[in-house]
């Protein structure tokens, strides 16, 4: 393998293009960034994706110059124009990973490549190195040039050259020697005592299990669900009985697409649960019952249990269902089961969340506290639980980076500064802190659907249509059962203009959880409002009648509008500005926000212009 060559510029301009070794060139290249963009270690992260496709392409074209830590954040991760490097760390944050993604795919699937894309340490531009024997570096292609000030200190030490990394270090070789006697005396250790001195020398790897009993997540397990009833004879003609296995799997399987709690793999894998510790996460079991019916008819008994106190929390019976298309029926009873037990409002999290007030308070609950605080804010929307539940949640990402849940659960408070008047916690623009946080959560948890449904409202309130509309389509695919996330959804896609598609998600979870947070009933009305239908409009208006949160006295103040009740509407709209006190001052900034669609903008901004709202904001 050859030794990579670094072309140092001279003062402080670009480096001059070089001729290209033989064999290299800047289409090579970009067939060897196609096949590391394709790899596991980057597809599942659009951020690092764009990062490196922006800087290879901008190398190849000759703008070495031009790839700093703005240009990076503003072209490749969708940054506003005011972004600071100073304040936001994002890109030295996604640098590192990057670095670290690349390594790991060479190391792997492209261990066989020949050609090597490489950032190195203490600057975004990349090398390119021809692993083939006898070839070089592309030498046109592999400055280093002298990083801005936004990239790393000015007294940081000089990158080290390439011969002089490649070049073998003796002490290096001493100590990698006695690394392997060690481990060979080890190996001896564990034969002559496998328990007792391999106990004493090595800490056991933390298990998963005590990782989610830390956070303080709830933890449920699926007990064996049973059958009963008059078996349908093997020879029987009809649809056949209904399999409590099946059922019993698909719960397990939904539940585990849930953020809020943690899904035992076997009531066997629960630990020990400490009852008396707040701290300790609060666990619960679930077991059914499955009556299969002579008319052909299947009833579900199914009961939730405290495992502390042995009390059964919940227990409903679903009658009546019919066994001719098994699959649809489990989909549609999970999704009632979930809507139940597993959604933030459901009966896991207010048993886990009075066990905690119990306990000792949220604040003796660890990370899984800061949780509890985010959704008491969204059922109060008091502007001093905003505070309090997003300095928890940073000092919790503080201490655990990995935090994936509390990632989204940030990037969701640091929206409410824009839309609910929440009062700010960093100069930075809200919707850049809420990017950095929802993208950090999708990297860290995949296939969370929370995850990408708060990619979708980040996108979303940023006018980004078409990354919007693809997370909130993920999300829906992650996990089908979660009616929040369809009701979600169907309310963006609603004021991206596709009104039909939208209402449908709606109407389905309304019909399975009727008793939603207020913002379904805020999109409920804004779908009424723009159909023109006043009566649907005044109903769903009738529900948010709290005076604390701002997109409900918005779609208030356009259903008051729409049914001819003007004095009712100003005196929402009046509530309303004090609350976001953008809606008075940049009307127009603010509609466009929340209505995408250039048509519906136009006619929300008729109406509120006629209610009193700036007029200047009416006459564009």
């Amino acid at each position: 393998m050859s030794d990579s060559v670094v072309i140092e510029p001279l003062g402080n301009g670009p480096a001059e293009s070089q001729p290209l070794p033989p064999g290299v060139t800047a289409e090579v290249v970009r067939e060897a960034l196609a096949r590391v963009l394709e790899a596991d270690e980057l597809r599942p992260s659009p951020q690092l994706s764009n990062i490196l496709r922006f800087v290879v392409e901008a190398t190849l074209d000759g703008r070495q110059d031009a790839i700093k830590g703005y240009t990076i954040a503003v072209e490749a991760l969708g940054r506003d124009p005011s972004f600071d490097p100073q304040a936001d760390p994002i890109v030295r944050v996604e640098a590192t990973r990057l670095r670290r993604a690349l390594e790991r795919y060479y190391a792997g699937a492209g261990a066989g490549d020949d050609i090597e894309i490489m950032v190195p340490r203490g600057s975004y531009v990349p090398q390119f190195r021809s692993r083939r024997e006898g070839a070089g570096v592309a030498p046109g292609l592999a400055p280093t040039l002298t990083p801005g000030a936004d990239d790393i200190p000015a007294d940081a030490p000089a990158a080290t050259p390439a011969a002089d990394r490649w070049r073998p270090r003796w002490p290096l070789i001493a100590l990698f020697a006695l690394l392997i006697l060690a481990v060979a005396a080890g190996g001896v250790m564990e034969a002559l005592d496998p328990l007792g001195w391999r106990a004493l020398i090595a800490a056991p790897e933390p298990h998963p299990v005590e990782r989610a009993n830390r956070l303080g997540i709830p933890m449920v397990e699926v007990r064996t669900f049973e059958a009963t009833g008059t078996p349908t004879p093997a020879n029987a003609s009809g649809p056949p009985e209904f399999d409590p296995r099946a059922l019993e799997v698909r719960v397990r399987d939904a539940l585990a697409r849930f953020d809020l709690v943690d899904v035992l793999a076997t009531p066997d894998a629960r630990p020990a649960q400490d009852c008396g510790n707040a701290a300790a996460s609060s666990a619960f079991s679930l077991g059914g019952l499955v009556e299969n019916h002579e008319d052909g008819s299947v009833s579900v008994l199914l009961r939730l249990s405290d495992v502390c106190d042995g009390t059964i929390v919940w227990s409903r019976e679903f009658e009546s269902l019919k066994r001719g298309d098994p699959t649809g029926t489990e989909v549609a009873l999970v999704r009632d089961i979930m809507s139940a037990i597993a959604e933030p409002y459901g009966i896991i999290q207010a048993r886990a969340r009075a066990r905690t007030a119990a306990g000792g308070g949220v604040n003796a609950a660890g990370p899984y506290g800061c949780v509890l605080l985010a959704y008491g804010y969204w059922r109060s929307y008091a502007p001093a639980e905003h505070a309090t539940a997003r300095e928890c949640l940073e000092r919790a990402l503080a201490a655990d980076d990995t935090f994936a849940l509390g990632h989204a659960l940030l990037a969701e408070l640091y929206l409410d500064e824009m839309r609910t008047g929440a009062p700010a916690g960093a100069p930075t623009p809200a919707l850049n802190r809420a990017l950095t946080e929802a993208e950090q959560a999708v990297e860290l948890a995949p296939t969370s659907a929370y995850a990408r449904r708060v990619l979708m409202d980040v996108h979303f309130f940023r006018g980004e249509r078409g990354q919007a509309i693809s997370a909130g389509d993920a999300a829906i695919e992650l996990n089908p059962y979660d009616v929040d996330v369809i009701a979600d959804v169907g309310g963006r896609l609603i004021a991206f203009g596709d009104i039909e598609r939208g209402e449908a998600l709606l109407a389905s979870a309304h019909s399975t959880a009727p008793g939603a947070p207020p913002w379904v009933d805020y999109h409920r009305v804004i779908a009424a409002y723009l159909r023109s239908d006043v009566a649907a409009a005044s109903a769903a208006a009738d529900h948010l009648m709290g005076e604390g949160y701002a997109p409900g006295l918005l779609a208030r103040a356009l259903a008051g509008k729409l049914s001819g009740e003007d004095d009712a509407a100003r005196a929402d709209l009046r509530r309303l500005v004090l609350l976001a006190p953008a809606w008075g001052t940049d009307t127009d900034a603010m509609i466009a926000r929340f209505f995408p669609d250039p048509t519906i903008a136009k006619r929300v901004r008729t109406d509120l212009a006629s209610l009193g709202l700036p007029a200047e904001a009416a006459a564009r």
